[in-house]
């Protein structure tokens, strides 16, 4: 069964710059992208019962980087759900030059740590975690293979704190590929364009809702 909302509840969005999606441009701060369309279709579904939404996305963060802001940016507004989507850019940074990207064993223990601190501040938060997305560049030919440890680390980190669901985006996007390959689903094989944050949105509701 998935979620149920009322109007008192705060839904907070955080990750990289897929979730920022330039909010800080946009004058109700939710960004343009996947968070926009989850809080548009939640409001127009019940308007009555739809959350507070909030973003909180900063775009090339990594893993080190929420741990340094969790504080102010995850426990201080005090969400009643926290929705994490995290990870491309701990492992596609790690492949540009001059570039640093964070270590599976660094990402698991800053997931450890902002979770436990959340849940501490919070013991009947909800959690959700969102697989990374896609990474579809030419050089390395394998980059999408090396978000898979990444991948399993989320699923792992959602059954230790028993989080609500995680958000088979990795999946969503592959499958999407192979249905339709000539479509456009992102922009240079790491930022999602229109239809990529729409299948985010789409995937999010599904798994989270079950709608």
């Amino acid at each position: 069964m998935g979620l149920t909302w009322d109007r008192s509840m705060r839904l907070l969005f955080i990750g990289d710059s897929i979730t920022d999606c330039d909010r800080r441009k946009d004058p109700e701060e939710v960004g343009f992208g996947y968070v926009r369309m989850v809080r548009d279709w939640l409001l127009a579904a019940a308007p009555a019962t739809a959350p507070i939404v909030m973003n909180r996305g900063i775009s090339g963060n990594k893993m080190p980087d929420l741990v340094k802001r969790w504080q102010r940016d995850a426990i201080e507004p005090a969400p009643d759900v926290l929705s994490v989507f995290i990870g491309i850019n701990d492992v596609w940074h790690g492949l540009l030059p001059g570039r640093e990207g964070c270590p599976l064993e660094r990402f698991l223990a800053g997931y450890r740590q902002i979770l436990s601190e959340s849940r501490a501040a919070n013991p009947s938060l909800r959690i959700v975690l969102c697989e990374p997305s896609a990474l579809w560049l030419n050089d390395p030919p394998d980059a999408d293979e090396r978000l898979h440890p990444y991948i399993a680390a989320v699923h792992q980190i959602a059954r230790e704190f028993s989080a609500q669901c995680v958000v088979r985006l990795h999946e969503a996007f592959a499958a999407a590929r192979r249905a339709r390959p000539e479509i456009r689903w992102t922009t240079d094989g790491v930022h999602p364009t229109s239809i990529g944050h729409a299948l985010i949105a789409r995937t999010w509701m599904a798994d989270v809702c079950g709608l």
